[in-house]
């Protein structure tokens, strides 16, 4: 039986959107299996009146299978199904559904499920042929969450194989062409660019005249601010209004909600908080249609209000200007979300709330200058964010690392290959970055990598009940002060906690996705801060550390991080870090738990580590037998050095400090000059002596060097030159002095030394000489079979430069005279003969020269 259709009538009166529904049931029919991108504004109902369209225009062509929606956040997803099945008249659950993490209204006879992106996502990956769907819209894909980048990769794969499936992308900002570029088949995909006619939003601006925001977050004398002008800007609009105007604000995060919410408070008022962390009952009642008569309202929220959200009789914005957005610190090896300026696309979004009823105002509290130099659009999350979770959903795809699916954008190489590592540690995907068995069962724990594999791995050990409950602490996004999740788990335990609700139920959550009812046959632990504390250290092995200062650790990565002062947590030697984040040029623990050693070693053996190493200390190797736990020394004692030993301290320096680890060898330095240039002018047989060349054939050359150090001797007192002349081919060593000559006679008798030019440069050979030593000196010499120029760099008797220059007969002939007449009353007793080319070369004085 043929599904009943929507009243697109109905369902679509009085919304923006509504005039090109006729465009988009067309198209959808006539093509149904041709991509089509949907451009509208935000707030033009595109997310209420495109799915029921869809659904007619596909039982038109014959195909009635379901239209999953994708929305980006769970309250959107929820609020949309909601709105939706109330225009439709049906009750929520039956002709249009939801379903999100944890919570779901669908039946069988539901023909339009609105879901979020990664939900869709798992469902993709447990199901790709995606049977008994008949379409896939994936709405706000503007947004560049990762889980919707990937969703529309995937997608867009199957709907290639698939000609009964239609693929439908919406965005609110001018994105088009390129996800046009991206869809296409034999030509790009269909465009329908709904410009609408919104309702006019008025913008203002009441800025903040001090510093916003500090690398600790948003000020509270700014969130002060942000307060004062929505109770401000709301007394104004509802005095002018015969009817209650409702206010939305749109602050960066939970801390920031409450604060304000606290503000408004202090002055009378009353707001009313919408996040994440709220229950559904809680978002339910602010989005629902407030009862007849009641008073205006203050509603601060995240971004989670930002899109596919309608807030009743809201028809003033204020928006803070800023967002919290992923970001990924590679140098410490943690990612979290920062505090930064909301991009222009973000505030359009918000202004759009507005108008979204009728005509609005957005008040802005950033000042106009800092408003204009906001980026056009957020970073894509694919960019910034951890890829751990993408990196499995991608090898569980059969496409490790994205090769071979066609994405909006690829993921940077190097994060992906750094949370390919990661994966690989947790056993999830194998050396090619094919999905291992482990990994398939992690697929089905729709939580982070580190903790699906700590709530496989605590089952065994703590027991499921244990597990699960440390899990959903540490999947949460509730926080403490004083970072203990000891004290966070005693407060989420009591019922009277906001939290308690929603940790309850992501507990018995996770108890059934593990397939046991109550505990299994797992050791208990003795306490539930011990269960905590194990799961904790299976999810993040990196992170254990150890005390090193008054509030500071080391963790088990290396890097050093803080906790928050007066936390009791400094008593711990060990710890468990759940959560570390990066304060400006510091590292913050923010959750985490004490541990003992014990335990460390017995979940973790694999970090623990006894080693013989070596380093150079003032030149001379040191050697010491270490105990350690990743990069946490944990005992220490010297040992008598070896020479595999010293090899290694040695090459590890040359690693890091390249060939300025031995310090100034002017021998060395000399050769290697005239190596370069016997390089540069003849090439082979000789070799290239750069610093990368050297460094990578030094196990060649440098042994007896290695040899002389591991042993004991000083690196000041090696010998690197007779080491650097092994490079030269033993049947070339006698050409080589001849062509690249080490000193040069001079008609004195003496053998100045040469200078070439510098490491990789070109330029004359350089000889400094006396004056003097060169009378008589009626040729230039050329070196390296003439193809390089000799400068003299001609001295005085105490060694000052007089004269440079590559044409000694030019200068005996000219310049010289000039000299002569300014140095002889200064240096009398050398000889200054009017005429040098009959004067005998010499360094000596004219007294000692008759006495000869």
């Amino acid at each position: 039986m043929n599904p009943v259709r929507f009243d697109l009538e109905k369902i679509s009166s009085g919304l923006a959107f509504g005039p090109s529904r006729e465009e988009l049931y067309a198209s959808v029919a006539a093509h149904p299996a041709q991509p089509l991108v949907i451009q509208a504004p935000p707030g033009s109902g595109k997310t209420t009146i495109v799915p029921p369209t869809v659904a007619n225009a596909l039982e038109q062509a014959g195909l009635t299978g379901k239209i999953m929606v994708t929305q980006p956040r769970r309250v959107a997803a929820r609020a949309a199904a909601r709105r939706l099945a109330q225009l439709d008249g049906s009750a929520l659950g039956k002709r249009v559904g939801f379903a999100v993490r944890g919570e779901r209204r669908a039946s069988a006879q539901t023909q339009i499920e609105f879901v979020t992106a990664g939900l869709m996502l798992r469902k993709l990956l447990a199901d790709p042929d995606l049977d008994g769907v008949s379409a896939v819209i994936i709405d706000e894909v503007h947004e560049r969450s990762i889980d919707t980048d990937l969703l529309l990769a995937m997608v867009n794969q199957v709907s290639e194989l698939r000609d009964d499936l239609s693929l439908i992308v919406m965005s609110a900002t001018l994105h088009a062409q390129e996800l046009s570029q991206l869809l296409a088949r034999e030509k790009p995909a269909a465009v329908l660019s709904a410009q609408t006619a919104q309702h006019e939003v008025q913008e203002a601006f009441d800025s903040f005249p001090g510093t916003r925001n500090t690398e600790r977050g948003l000020k509270d004398e700014y969130l002060r601010h942000v307060a004062t002008v929505a109770v401000k800007h709301s007394a104004t609009a509802n005095a002018a209004s015969s009817t209650p105007v409702d206010t939305l604000v749109f602050v960066p995060g939970v801390r920031e909600v409450e604060r304000v919410c606290s503000q408004v408070a202090a002055t009378g008022g009353q707001a009313l908080a919408l996040h994440s962390q709220i229950s559904s009952k809680e978002q339910d009642q602010i989005l629902s249609e407030p009862a007849a008569g009641s008073a205006a309202r203050i509603i601060v929220a995240t971004s989670i209000a930002e899109s596919s959200v309608t807030v009743p009789r809201v028809h003033l914005v204020v928006d803070a200007g800023y967002a919290r957005e992923p970001r990924r610190d590679s140098s410490r090896g943690f990612s979290g979300l920062m505090t930064v300026v909301a991009s222009r696309s973000a505030a359009t979004q918000r202004a759009g709330r507005a108008g979204r009823l009728g005509p609005g105002k957005v008040v802005r509290t950033l000042d106009p200058k800092s408003f204009a130099a906001a980026p056009a659009h957020s970073t894509p999350e694919i960019r910034t964010g951890d890829l751990a979770a993408a990196g499995l959903s991608l090898a569980a795809w059969g496409t490790p690392r994205g090769e071979g699916l066609s994405m909006w954008e690829a993921p940077p190489a190097a994060t992906m290959a750094h949370d390919e590592q990661v994966l690989r540690a947790l056993d999830a995907v194998d050396d090619s970055g094919q999905i291992t068995s482990l990994g398939e069962q992690m697929m089905k724990i729709p939580t982070d990598p580190r903790t699906a594999r700590a709530l496989l791995e605590g089952n065994q050990i703590f027991g499921t009940r244990a597990a699960a409950e440390a899990v959903a602490l540490l999947s949460s996004s509730e926080r403490i002060a004083s970072a203990d999740l000891n004290e966070l788990l005693s407060a989420v335990r009591r019922s009277s906690h906001p939290a308690n609700r929603a940790w309850k139920h992501e507990t018995q959550r996770l108890e059934k996705l593990l397939g046991v009812a109550g505990n299994s046959a797992g050791r208990q632990p003795a306490s539930a801060a011990q269960g905590v504390a194990g799961v904790c250290a299976l999810a993040y092995p990196q992170w254990i550390a150890r005390k090193v200062g008054q509030e500071e650790y080391l963790l088990a990565s290396g890097t050093r991080a803080a906790l928050p002062r007066g936390s009791q947590l400094v008593h711990e030697e060990f710890i468990a870090v759940a959560e570390v984040s990066r304060t400006g040029s510091k590292s913050m623990i923010r959750r985490a738990i004490g541990i003992d050693f014990e335990t460390i070693l017995e979940l973790l053996p694999q970090l623990h580590q006894k080693r013989e190493t070596a380093e150079l200390v003032d030149g001379k190797i040191s050697a010491r037998q270490v105990e350690s736990f990743g990069a946490i020394e944990l005992a220490a004692h010297p040992i008598k050095a070896t020479e595999e030993l010293g090899k290694e301290a040695v090459a590890n320096a040359i690693a890091i400090q390249g060939l300025g680890f031995f310090g100034t060898h002017d021998k060395f330095e000399a050769l290697r000059r005239r190596m370069d240039t016997a390089h540069r002018l003849l090439g082979e047989p000789f070799i290239p002596v750069d610093d990368q060349s050297l460094i990578a054939s030094a196990g060649n050359w440098l042994q007896p060097v290695l040899r002389q150090v591991a042993s004991g001797k000083n690196v000041a007192k090696v010998d690197l030159y007779s080491a650097l002349r092994t490079l030269l081919p033993w049947e070339h060593v006698h050409d080589f002095d001849a062509l690249v000559p080490e000193r040069l006679q001079v008609p004195s008798g003496s053998r100045i030394s040469v200078a070439y030019p510098e490491i990789g440069q070109s330029g004359p050979a350089v000889v400094s000489v006396k004056l003097q030593e060169c009378f008589g000196m009626d040729t230039s010499p050329r070196l390296v079979n003439g193809k390089l120029a000799v400068q003299f760099h001609l001295l005085s008797p105490g060694g000052h430069p007089l004269a440079v220059t590559d044409d000694l007969v030019s200068f005996f002939n000219g310049p010289y005279a000039q000299v002569r007449a300014e140095m002889r009353g200064r240096y009398p007793k050398h000889p200054w003969p009017e005429n040098p080319w009959h004067h005998v070369a010499t360094a000596k004085t004219k007294n000692r020269l008759n006495r000869q």
